[in-house]
C-alpha cells in the first residue's frame, strides 16, 4: 500500500540522514548543502564549535562536517565528539585550505577530507563513498518498530511475557513487563516477524515507567544472532525509505 503525501515525507524525513556542517564560510555551506540536499541528506548548521557541541549533545547525526579554518577550535571540537556516547561513531568529514593540511585532519579523527577550493564534482565523490557509511551508521540507531512475544527472565523474576515496541542493534522497548529497576539484567527469547528462528540475548534495563514500559540496552549476543538482527533492521528499513521516496 503507497503512503499518502504527508506520510511519505513524515517517513522520509523520519529516515533521512542527518549531518551537522560546522562552518562559518558562507560559500563553504552554500557547496555543502546543494549537493548533499540533492541527496536527500537533513543538513544542520553550527558556525562555531559551541553551537556544534551543544548540537552534538541533543541530537543524533550520521555524520559531521567540520571546517578546519580555526584548527585548534576544530581540533577541540573533535575531541569532545569522540566523548559524545551518541555521536562518537559518527562520520567526519574535513574540510581543509591545502593538501600539507590533509594528515593533520585524518590524525584529529576525520575519516574524509575534502581539500578547497570546494565544487559540487569533489564533494559529490567524497558524498558517493561516505554515503554508505552514513546510511550504516542510520541503521545502527534506528528503532524499528515491531510488535512480538517477548519470554523475559531474571534472578529475581520467573519468565514472563512482554511485548517489543521497537527494537534497534543496541537495545529494545518492551511493554507490559513487571516492575523493574534500572540497572537490572534480563535474559530474552524473541523471535522476529518474518524469521524462525528464536534469538536469546541478555539486557539490562536503562529505564522503566509505571505504565510497564521498559528501555533495555543489549549486553551480549552471539555473531550470529548480532547479524541476524542487523538483517532484520536493514531490510525494514530500505523497505521503509523505499516506500516514503515511492510514494504518490
Amino acid at each position: 500500500m503507497k503512503l499518502r503525501q504527508k506520510d511519505s515525507t513524515s517517513v522520509v524525513s523520519a529516515l533521512a540522514v542527518r549531518v551537522l556542517l560546522v562552518s562559518s564560510d558562507g560559500q563553504t555551506i552554500k557547496t555543502l548543502s546543494q549537493v548533499m540536499e540533492q541527496s536527500a541528506i537533513h543538513v544542520e548548521f553550527a558556525t562555531n564549535p559551541e553551537a556544534a557541541i551543544h548540537a552534538l549533545c541533543r541530537s543524533k547525526y550520521e555524520a559531521v562536517v567540520v571546517d578546519f579554518q580555526n584548527q585548534q577550535d576544530s581540533l577541540g571540537l573533535l575531541r569532545k565528539k569522540r566523548a559524545m556516547t551518541s555521536n562518537r561513531t559518527a562520520v567526519v568529514w574535513g574540510i581543509v585550505n591545502s593538501d600539507k593540511e590533509v594528515p593533520e585532519a585524518f590524525r584529529a579523527g576525520a575519516t574524509f577530507v575534502v581539500v578547497r577550493p570546494l565544487s559540487q564534482s569533489n564533494v559529490g565523490r567524497t558524498l558517493k563513498v561516505s554515503y554508505p557509511l552514513m546510511v550504516r551508521e542510520k541503521r545502527r540507531y534506528h528503532r524499528t518498530r515491531v510488535e512480538a512475544q517477548v519470554f523475559v527472565s531474571n534472578s529475581s523474576h520467573s519468565e514472563f511475557i512482554a511485548s517489543s515496541i521497537n527494537i534497534s542493534e543496541g537495545g529494545m522497548g518492551l511493554h507490559g513487563a513487571v516492575p523493574l529497576q534500572v540497572g537490572e539484567e534480563l535474559t530474552l527469547r524473541i523471535e522476529l516477524p518474518g524469521t524462525d528462528a528464536v534469538m536469546k540475548l541478555t539486557g539490562e534495563v536503562c529505564w522503566y515507567d509505571h505504565d510497564g514500559r521498559v528501555g533495555l540496552q543489549f549486553l551480549t549476543m552471539s555473531e550470529e544472532i548480532k547479524q541476524q538482527v542487523q538483517d532484520w533492521i536493514a531490510e525494514r528499513f530500505d523497505q521503509s525509505v523505499a516506500n516514503g521516496v515511492g510514494a504518490d
